[in-house]
């Protein structure tokens, strides 16, 4: 678990499973997407309550990534936060990327924008609805709420 609890209005991003937990674990730098964004600076990972099984499975038979299972990752919330330092089309990369940040550009379709995040770190999960595009999150507001079973009792 993390010791830093951000705080504040904060930029977030959904992502299915296991692409949130691989983001927010730094294991995978680079997310694509069919649009892009001028937007640079923190941003929560917000794990939505979908799972790609085949990337799990992918992962669970052929890396060595420490992947939880199944039925510990976390979904319908924020698992972590990153740094969006880059969004761009392959073709555009600025020649100043690392050798290892190319790499994971590797993957990106000629057509689709790469998100590079840096910095990522696991956070506990705080539960919320998702959107889509990048959104905000009230983390101060989010963290007061009582946790759902609670608010049941009201």
């Amino acid at each position: 678990m993390s010791a830093f609890t951000p705080s504040g209005v904060l930029k977030a991003l959904s992502l299915k499973q296991p692409f949130a937990w691989l983001i927010a674990n730094g294991y995978l730098q680079v997310d694509d997407r069919s649009w892009g964004t001028q937007y640079r600076g923190p941003i929560l990972i917000h794990a939505s309550k979908g799972l790609y099984e085949e990337y799990y499975q992918y992962i669970k038979s052929h890396t060595d990534i420490p992947i939880p299972d199944r039925d510990k990752l976390e979904y319908g919330g924020v698992v972590g936060i990153a740094n969006l330092v880059l969004c761009c089309k392959p073709g555009e990369l600025p020649t100043s990327l690392s050798r290892e940040q190319r790499t994971h550009f590797g993957s990106v379709h000629a057509e689709y924008y790469g998100f590079l995040f840096a910095e990522a770190h696991p956070l506990p999960l705080m539960p919320c609805a998702g959107k889509l595009g990048i959104f905000e999150i009230d983390v101060d507001m989010l963290l007061a709420a009582p946790p759902p079973a609670q608010t049941e009792l009201f």
